[in-house]
């Protein structure tokens, strides 16, 4: 499981006064850098190798400016070239702020096909699958 913490910014929310909806999902993106590194260590562009199939947010508790969050990430599936990630936010007053999920798909950007996970991949992944403890089921 990868742990990130994000302190949340002004700009993060929207005239409501609290995040905008789509900033979870880059939240959630924050959170899989860990897991990027494992694809493509030095995160060189260039190089990229995955792709976003799928994505999916359950906003179960509001977030507001000023707080710092931590985003979970693990690992709940792995197929032949693609692998789902579970996130949940938790904010910091303990309370459960989202849950998601994202397909991802390791990917040939010139060939634009789908790759197999390597055998040294599917290991390294294997051992992100714990969750966090007391995290809500997603919808």
């Amino acid at each position: 499981m990868n742990k990130v913490e994000i302190p949340v910014r002004f700009n993060d929310c929207d005239m409501l006064g609290h995040v905008n909806n789509a900033m979870y999902l880059t939240y959630f993106e924050t959170g899989r850098l860990g897991l990027f590194k494992i694809f493509n260590p030095t995160l060189d562009i260039s190089k990229w190798n995955l792709i976003v199939a799928s994505v999916k947010c359950d906003y179960i508790h509001e977030i507001n400016y000023g707080q710092t969050i931590t985003v979970y990430s693990w690992i709940s599936r792995l197929g032949r070239s693609s692998f789902d990630i579970e996130h949940a936010i938790l904010d910091e007053n303990g309370r459960w702020a989202a849950r998601g999920k994202v397909v991802m798909v390791h990917y040939n950007f010139k060939e634009k096909k789908a790759m197999p996970l390597t055998d040294s991949i599917k290991s390294q992944l294997l051992e992100l699958q714990q969750k966090p403890e007391g995290v809500p089921s997603l919808q």
